[in-house]
């Protein structure tokens, strides 16, 4: 189970990354980008849609950085800057408090997060603390209202450090959970029955799709439809995608990701195939029907009056004194000439 749990795992200490960064995320928005599906744009107007992109946008580079850096980020975490600095800041206290006095003194030079953040995953592996690439960094300790003195900063980070380790132990609880009640409805099977191996094989995996668990599994495709479609059938597992091809599986829980994905455009019932004619009746039909909904009724306006008096008067004075201003001209050009 440890590609499941690194995955969904990830994607907690993602989403509490970007709440710190002040953007708040929804996860499943996340994976159905890293999944190549399209995910449903959300807000009222423009500034509500932009803001869920620019939010997306942050989640996906903070996920590369832990997952898979390019390679300017390979060079800031790697031995160039955050990952030395870590090794070469040892103060004696074990490999657990010289990781938090080291973060403090890497921000207190005002360099930034991410680098050492996705150093510290490397360290705790380095150190046998962790065997799995774990996000477990800390990072509510560096909130606004943090203290930031050493010694309370540490006592704080320590704290949201033992917060992420036990959300990681009850994510873990949760997915075993899920296998188990997955094998449960599976049912009594015949010996040589492939739906157990199946089970575990999208335990492992977040998303399966029929040809990978053909693959797994050594049967064919259309044996690997049937066996998701009785799957599907009994609550086990969920599709996601909304398509009749090219889908993707995964056990129950991940109804959110499904609400998340936009469901692909399908051709209106009753339309033949091609493009339409301008005289089509039912298509002009159904086009006037989708402009009438998306139109306003239209609102009357109470007709405004002005008051134009002011103006008037004020065109008056001024004729006078381009008269005034013609006969004064007019004078001085005579006696000029005389």
């Amino acid at each position: 189970m440890t590609p499941a749990v690194v995955f969904r795992q990830r994607l907690t200490a993602i989403q509490r990354y970007c709440a710190v960064d002040g953007w708040m995320i929804d996860p499943w928005y996340l994976v159905a980008e890293l999944h190549g599906l399209a995910p449903k744009v959300v807000g009222q107007d423009s500034f509500e849609r932009g803001t869920t992109v620019d939010a997306a946008s942050h989640a996906f580079t903070l996920w590369r950085w832990h997952a898979h850096p390019d390679e300017m980020q390979t060079n800031a975490i790697t031995e160039a800057e955050a990952e030395a600095f870590l090794n070469d800041q040892s103060s004696g206290w074990g490999p657990i408090l010289n990781a938090g006095i080291a973060f403090h003194r890497w921000l207190e030079s005002g360099r930034p997060r991410a680098p050492f953040c996705a150093a510290l995953g490397r360290y705790w592996h380095s150190h046998d603390i962790l065997r799995t690439p774990l996000i477990l960094t800390g990072i509510e300790a560096v909130t606004p209202g943090a203290p930031w003195e050493i010694e309370s900063w540490l006592c704080c980070w320590l704290d949201a450090l033992l917060a992420e380790v036990r959300e990681t132990h009850d994510l873990l609880r949760q997915l075993e959970r899920a296998k188990r009640q997955a094998l449960e409805r599976c049912g009594a099977q015949r010996r040589h029955s492939r739906a157990p191996q199946a089970i575990n094989i999208l335990a492992i995996q977040p998303l399966v799709s029929a040809s990978m668990l053909a693959d797994r599994l050594g049967m064919s495709l259309k044996s690997a439809l049937q066996l998701l479609s009785v799957f599907q059938d009994r609550g086990i597992v969920v599709e996601v995608t909304h398509r009749a091809a090219h889908r993707l599986f995964g056990l129950a829980g991940l109804d959110p990701l499904r609400d998340v994905v936009t469901p692909p455009n399908r051709p209106v019932p009753g339309r033949k195939r091609g493009r339409p004619r301008k005289n089509d009746p039912f298509t002009a039909q159904s086009v006037l029907a989708e402009e009438s909904a998306q139109l306003q009724p239209p609102t009357r306006l109470d007709p405004v009056q002005f008051d134009y008096e002011d103006l008037a008067a004020a065109m008056n004075q001024a004729d006078e004194a381009m008269m005034r201003s013609s006969r004064l001209i007019a004078r001085l050009k005579g006696k000029m000439a005389s």
